[in-house]
C-alpha cells in the first residue's frame, strides 16, 4: 500500500504488537510526519494569532472546526499537552489505518500552527496519540518549541530537528477507555529532563553502529533500545553507557562509542547552553564501567 508522505508508514503501526517488550524503542515515522507537517505549513503568519493562555482551547477548536476531530488539550506551566484517542494503532484494515494516520497528521498540523502563531510562546509541546480501544499503545512526542521555530526558519536541518525530538512508544492499560486523557500526567516538562532524554536518545542511535546483534534483526522503522542512563544529580551530570542485551560491542568499538558519546553530550550542552552542572561523570560500558570526569569547559573543548 503506497501512502502519502505525510502519514506514518504502515509497517511501523503493524509491527507494534510484536515489540511491546521494548519500551525504549522509538518510532521514526512520527519524525517524518511532524517534519512534513511543518514544511507543508511553512508559511505561518508571523503576526500572533493565538494567546498562550488560550492555547489549549485554540487547538481543541481548530481540530474540531476544521477537521471535525475531537482532541483534548491542557496548558501546564510552559508545556502544551495535546491528546488524541484513536480506535487502533495496530489495524490491518487499510481504510481504517489511512483514516487514523490522516487524523494524526491533522492534529500535528493544528498543534504546530497554534504554537508557531502565538507570542509569547510556551516552551514545550507534547503530543500524545493513544489506542484507547484495544491495547493502550501510546505514541508520545516532546518538542522544544524554540526548535520548532528554528526549523521553521531553516536555522536547523531536518536531521538536526529529528535528533532533538523526544519520541517514545509505550503501553499503558490505564489508557484503555480513556477518551479524555485523564491517565496522562500533565506536569510541565523540565528543560533538564528534556536535555537528559535527548542525550540518551542520541547515544542510543550512535550505539547501533558499534554493536553486533546476536541473531536478531532490528525491526523496520524502529530505533535502537536504550544505550545510556543520563541524569542530573547534585549538580553532576551522570552518563552511564549500557550494554544492550543480545548485542555485543568489541573493545575497539567501545572506545569509539565512548568518544562519540562525549561528543554528543558536548553538542547538546552547547546547543542549549546548559549550565546546571559543575562536572560530567561519564561511565563506560560494562563490565568495568570505567569512570571519567570532565568540567563543562573541558567537555565543550571537544567541539573545537
Amino acid at each position: 500500500m503506497k501512502l502519502p508522505a505525510l502519514i506514518l508508514r504502515p509497517e511501523l503501526i503493524l509491527s507494534l504488537p510484536k515489540y511491546w517488550g521494548y519500551p525504549h524503542r522509538r518510532i521514526t515515522g512520527f519524525f517524518a510526519l511532524l517534519l512534513a507537517a511543518l514544511c507543508l505549513h511553512g508559511c505561518f503568519s508571523l503576526k500572533p494569532t493565538y494567546t498562550k493562555e488560550k492555547a489549549a482551547e485554540s487547538v481543541i477548536a481548530l481540530c474540531r472546526d476544521e477537521y471535525g476531530l475531537k482532541v483534548n488539550a491542557w496548558l501546564s506551566g510552559e508545556t502544551l499537552y495535546v491528546y488524541l484517542p484513536v480506535s487502533s494503532l495496530t489495524t490491518i484494515d487499510k481504510d481504517l489505518a489511512s483514516s487514523i494516520q490522516k487524523n494524526i497528521n491533522r492534529l500535528v498540523v493544528s498543534a504546530t500552527r497554534v504554537c508557531l502563531s502565538m507570542n509569547p510562546r510556551m516552551e514545550f509541546l507534547v503530543i500524545t496519540v493513544t489506542d484507547t480501544k484495544q491495547h493502550g499503545i501510546e505514541y508520545k512526542i516532546v518538542n522544544y518549541v524554540p526548535d520548532l521555530v528554528k526549523l521553521q526558519y531553516n536555522a536547523i536541518s531536518r536531521n538536526d530537528f529529528s535528533s532533538r525530538s523526544i519520541i517514545s512508544v509505550s503501553q499503558n492499560p490505564l489508557a484503555i477507555g480513556d477518551e479524555e486523557g485523564k491517565y496522562i500526567r500533565k506536569e510541565p516538562v523540565k528543560k533538564t529532563d528534556f536535555i537528559c532524554a535527548q542525550i540518551a536518545q542520541n547515544i542510543a542511535s550512535a550505539a547501533e553502529k558499534y554493536q553486533e546483534e546476536d541473531g536478531q534483526t532490528k525491526p523496520a522503522g524502529m530505533m535502537p533500545p536504550k544505550a545510556a542512563d543520563v541524569s542530573l544529580k547534585n549538580g553532576k551530570l551522570e552518563v552511564t553507557l549500557l550494554q544492550v542485551p543480545s548485542r555485543k560491542t568489541t573493545p575497539g568499538a567501545a572506545a569509539q562509542l565512548t568518544q562519540e558519546s562525549l561528543s554528543i553530550i558536548a553538542a547538546v550542552i552547547k546547543e542549549y547552553d546548559f549550565r546546571d552542572f559543575s562536572v560530567l561523570e561519564f561511565y563506560g560500558l560494562p563490565p568495568d564501567n570505567a569512570k571519567s570526569e570532565f568540567s563543562r569547559k573541558a567537555l565543550l573543548s571537544r567541539l573545537q
